[in-house]
């Protein structure tokens, strides 16, 4: 007979690729595993990348909605239906749906909220008018609200306790992002002697303003010809694509940088790399610079606010440049280039985000917690 207590209710938009929703799946199999009951709700699984990794176990619920703004009767007849006790949710917007559902009905369940980025630069960076001011006003209004906030990383706690509102520290726990356990089950028994790396950096991310890629673009640009077999490898899409390969075209770099798209595998592709370099204006916490590691690689990035400064540990995994100074990103991207790294100890350093230690964490949080309904 299932455990009452050990009964969780997860609520995502979708399992495309993304940090959130590897995390999320990581998570649903891990408690899962540890005999929770676990019940995954996604608007839609429109180009899922993530649903095969998802164990059978896993109660999976697809509501068919395409966006969050046209989910709130969907989602209040499976709330009604299911009557779930505490929901962890996986992006604010929804988890100011769910507020705006418990005090417009009867129901009554807890939200616990995983916070995915720093709101406060978020906002300030968004370019759409609803976004920035309809979403942002709604956030103000009801994300205040939830019962528990999970912050990944240190950086985003202050964030939500200065500029949220959320002056209750009780009310914040702090759990990083673990590491993708299809990564995880690839080193487990890996001969990091074997590999031989290849000559290119990697990004990877959404070509979106958030990462300014443009930045890892001009930084290769100033080091490309004291390395004439180096290149440049971008993985994802987005809208900032084609901005990009006008910048590479204009630096006289376009020959050196692959635009290689979205790809479901990027163990090859992180494990063979001189470097992952990441240039963010802001993150939350970055999937790309754990798993980087936890494969081996060294990291270059900027100190942006939040989550580099918590990985990097400078000559040891990688090299944390002040942010948005481009010149200290190509100095370190130099060092990082002439280094000889061990790179057991790369991945070493990447223990802490085990996927068991953090699934952990999230088990003994969701069982203490008693929340108001």
């Amino acid at each position: 007979m299932a455990n009452p207590q050990k009964k969780i209710t997860l609520l995502i938009s979708s399992l495309r690729g993304g940090g959130a929703q590897g995390v999320c799946v990581t998570l649903a199999n891990g408690l899962v595993e540890k005999g929770w009951t676990v019940n995954l709700v996604v608007l839609n699984l429109n180009d899922s990348v993530y649903q095969d990794r998802l164990s059978p176990n896993v109660n999976l619920t697809n509501l068919h909605k395409g966006h969050i703004r046209t989910s709130f009767f969907a989602l209040h007849k499976y709330l009604r239906t299911a009557r779930p006790e505490k929901v962890v949710v996986f992006n604010h917007e929804l988890a100011v749906l769910l507020v705006m559902i418990r005090m417009l009905t009867s129901l009554q369940f807890s939200i616990i909220a995983r916070n995915i980025n720093t709101l406060s630069l978020k906002r300030e960076n968004e370019e759409s008018f609803w976004c920035k001011y309809g979403i942002g006003f709604l956030v103000d209004v009801f994300y205040g609200r939830v019962d528990y906030v999970i912050a990944q990383s240190e950086d985003m706690k202050k964030d939500l306790i200065e500029n949220m509102g959320f002056n209750n520290h009780d009310r914040i726990s702090v759990i990083n992002n673990p590491v993708n356990h299809i990564i995880e089950a690839f080193i487990k028994d890996f001969d990091f002697s074997s590999v031989r790396k290849q000559d290119y950096l990697l990004c990877i991310g959404k070509l979106e303003k958030q990462k300014a890629f443009h930045l890892a673009i001009e930084a290769f640009s100033e080091i490309v010809y004291d390395y004439p077999e180096l290149r440049l490898k971008i993985l994802g899409k987005g809208s900032q694509e084609h901005r990009l390969k006008v910048l590479a075209e204009k630096l006289g770099i376009y020959d050196k940088v692959d635009f290689e798209g979205f790809q479901k595998d990027v163990i090859p592709y992180y494990l063979n790399a001189r470097a992952t370099v990441l240039t963010s204006l802001y993150e939350g916490f970055p999937n790309v610079l754990v798993e980087s590691i936890a494969l081996g690689t060294p990291v270059v990035a900027f100190d942006c606010y939040s989550g580099p400064r918590e990985i990097i540990r400078d000559g040891v995994n990688g090299f944390l440049a002040e942010h948005e100074d481009l010149e200290g990103l190509v100095e370190c991207l130099k060092r990082t280039i002439d280094m000889r790294w061990n790179l057991k100890q790369v991945s070493e350093t990447a223990n802490i985000y085990k996927s068991e230690v953090i699934v952990n964490r999230y088990e003994r949080l969701l069982s203490s917690l008693i929340l108001p309904n």
